[in-house]
């Protein structure tokens, strides 16, 4: 039996430098009370000091783990450049019985090459692998690392103990449940699921140890060290999208403003984020805390604080509460906000509508309060009329949105979660993809047309000055833009030089609404139009064999294009406008595949307008391995689904059906209408094995 087991605590880059790792402070308060020897390594944090600022906000960018997790970028950048940095820590950790490493998606492949040279200097070494990683990927994360000795998919608080007391006596890992290991014939072994449920409110409070955690201050909105607050887990949400568990549980208000305190006292920070998925799940707690931080900070008990974290839409999130919710402290709230349209919102299991998005957007923006709109583009049954609605909710509500955090990726879909399980709900194929991710049956909705989209969501919100985060650099594909009416708000000096970066979004700005309240009025939308017929026209969920693949992909990515320049006009006026994108898939690992589209857009002060669009498609051999399609009872692997679209249209953007009857007439119930049936589209799933974990 050793005398003192030596545990390295680790985190590698790409992950958030806001504030130190909530897991490593949690792990090591948890080994040091069990009296083992701990040291926390954030390699993920040391990394980026070496770095300057221009490197630094590139590579931790929201887009920037693309950078990290590309098997390219990763071997001939990041290796070259990180490599002699890294050799250190690697030293160092080689010199631990044990090293702990959590996993995300953006770290695994920094994570799998530092861990396996810690390997390779000392093969004794036990080397544990945890986190968000191992939850979508399970044991079968194990098959090509067989230096990892434990990979755990449950949570850790408890499996920690009992695998480094295990290890203290040397009586291997077999009894210790809840994790994968290898057996005695280099097979890997579940140990069994471990049912008691960590009671949250038992946990003890991280310890960073020796970390200075104003090193981390430089990386923050406010230049301030940030502390992480775990008040919950799991969520009470149903989203379909999602694969949090459904096991909610939450810490008391009193034994969190306990732990605000002595944080607050042993760090002497004041600034807390909370990483909970939902911080106000119970909100009985939520109201408690509010009013026990606002008293004490009113009788000088504790000092003024500045906190926030992700909350969800409640008839309670209203001005009063909010009003409250500033003086205890929050100046941010997260919201998963995901769509502006009522049929999608319902698709996702959101249980909230648009009045109480509004709500909760102007109550915080009343009190001081921001709030982050998290936003999905491209989900299952999201057709171009559902979009534009949406695009125009953001619109609508432009004076309250701070920031619109609006995803790197179109709409995915985890393993085990609901979109997966219950595929054939959400019209997603049961077999068919491109580049390697979902399609539906009928081939309308492919990664292809979906990125386009959420390009052109980023464009939208870059036009309107809405500050958001994602593709911020996507200003950079306008060649040029003109709007023809000389008093828009576009053709302002102030709007024209307005740096969402620096200053924020334009619409929140109380100078600007006092100068230009004329501009903040919202303008009405009319679906009902014959340019958008071909997106009113109701889909069949099943693919038309009578047409074309390769031009059923053309048809979609050009129609994108075609509704956003729509919308534009709509709400802007006639403008000229030319757009180019080019895109090499690297965001999915994509070797040998390249889009390259260029769309000119052009109208009058009478409503004629021009629209000229030229894309290529370009898949090579690689690239045709991650594609699968089923075409008429014919199975088609390796597909090439390469294109070339030469598309000019022209009309006037003022036309109108003489008859507002017509298209109904011929079609039936066109999309605007369907698109705010709520009750067609509600949903009400089970869970599923994976968020029934917990």
């Amino acid at each position: 039996m050793k005398v003192s087991t030596k545990v390295a605590v680790c985190m590698c880059p790409q992950w958030s430098l806001e504030s130190p790792p909530l897991s490593l402070g949690m792990f090591n308060s948890t080994l040091l009370n069990c009296g083992f020897d701990s040291k926390i390594f954030d390699i993920n944090l040391k990394t980026a000091k070496v770095c300057n600022v221009e490197e630094q906000q590139e590579l931790w960018s929201a887009t920037g783990h693309f950078l990290w997790t590309n098997t390219h970028s990763f071997n001939e950048r990041i290796v070259p450049r990180f490599n002699k940095d890294w050799e250190n820590f690697i030293e160092e950790i080689s010199e631990y019985d044990i090293a702990t490493f959590t996993t995300y998606f953006s770290n695994i492949t920094v994570t799998d090459y530092i861990s396996k040279k810690i390997f390779d200097i000392n093969p004794n070494i036990h080397i544990f692998y945890g986190g968000p990683y191992c939850w979508s990927s399970r044991g079968d994360a194990l098959y090509h690392r067989p230096w990892v000795k434990v990979l755990c998919d449950r949570e850790g608080d408890n499996i920690i103990k009992e695998l480094v007391m295990s290890y203290n006596l040397g009586n291997g890992y077999e009894k210790v449940k809840g994790i994968y290991i290898f057996d005695d014939q280099n097979q890997i072994k579940f140990t069994g699921d471990k049912y008691d449920v960590v009671d949250i409110n038992n946990i003890s409070i991280p310890d960073w140890g020796d970390l200075d955690l104003n090193e981390y201050a430089p990386f923050t909105y406010n230049k301030n060290p940030h502390i992480p607050l775990q008040g919950s887990r799991g969520c009470i949400a149903k989203c379909t999208f999602c694969a949090e568990t459904r096991i909610y549980r939450y810490k008391t208000a009193d034994i969190l403003v306990k732990e605000i305190i002595e944080l607050e006292k042993k760090y002497k920070i004041n600034n807390f984020s909370f990483v909970d998925s939902l911080i106000n799940g119970s909100m009985v707690q939520f109201k408690k805390l509010i009013e026990t931080l606002s008293n004490l900070i009113e009788n000088g008990t504790i000092k003024s604080l500045n906190m926030g974290g992700y909350a969800r839409i409640h008839k309670d999130m209203d001005d009063k509460l909010m009003k409250k919710a500033a003086k205890a402290g929050f100046t941010w709230f997260s919201i998963g906000v995901e769509s502006g349209t009522p049929k999608i919102l319902e698709i996702i299991e959101k249980r909230q509508t648009r009045e109480g998005i509004e709500q909760l957007w102007e109550a915080c923006w009343r009190n001081g309060i921001r709030m982050d709109a998290n936003w999905i583009t491209g989900y299952p049954k999201e057709n171009t009329i559902d979009w534009l609605v949406s695009l125009y909710f953001l619109y609508k509500n432009k004076k309250f949105i701070q920031n619109v955090p609006a995803g790197q990726y179109p709409a995915g879909m985890h393993m085990g979660a609901p979109l997966d399980a219950y595929r054939s709900v959400f019209n997603i194929s049961d077999n068919m993809s491109i580049f390697n991710d979902w399609v539906t049956n009928n081939l309308k909705s492919n990664f292809i047309n979906r990125f386009y989209r959420l390009k052109l969501t980023h464009l939208f919100l870059k036009t309107w000055k809405i500050f958001f985060s994602g593709f911020r650099d996507v200003g950079k594909s306008i060649k040029y833009i003109n709007f023809h009416d000389k008093k828009s708000v576009f053709n302002l000096d102030e709007f024209k030089d307005w740096k969402t970066g620096y200053n924020g979004t334009f619409w929140t700005n109380h100078d600007n609404f006092k100068k230009h309240k004329i501009f903040y009025k919202v303008k009405d939308e009319n679906y009902n139009v014959p340019y958008l017929e071909f997106a009113n026209i109701p889909e069949d969920d099943e693919y038309d064999s009578s047409v074309n693949i390769v031009d059923t992909i053309k048809m979609t990515v050009r129609n994108e294009i075609r509704s956003w320049c729509w919308l534009i006009y709509q709400l802007s006026g006639p403008f000229d406008i030319e757009v180019e994108f080019d895109e090499n898939y690297s965001e999915l690992n994509i070797d040998g595949a390249r889009l390259v589209s260029n769309f000119k857009f052009i109208s009058t002060l009478d409503g004629n307008y021009n629209l000229f669009i030229k894309t290529k498609l370009k898949v090579d051999d690689t690239a045709r391995q991650t594609i699968y399609i089923q075409n008429g009872g014919e199975e088609y692997e390796n597909f090439d689904i390469s294109f070339e679209d030469n598309f000019k249209d022209s009309g006037n953007m003022n036309d109108r059906y003489d008859n507002e009857n017509y298209f109904q007439k011929k079609y039936g119930i066109p999309n605007y209408i369907d698109t705010m049936n709520t009750e067609k589209y509600k949903l009400n799933l089970k869970r599923t094995k994976l968020t029934g974990k917990y």
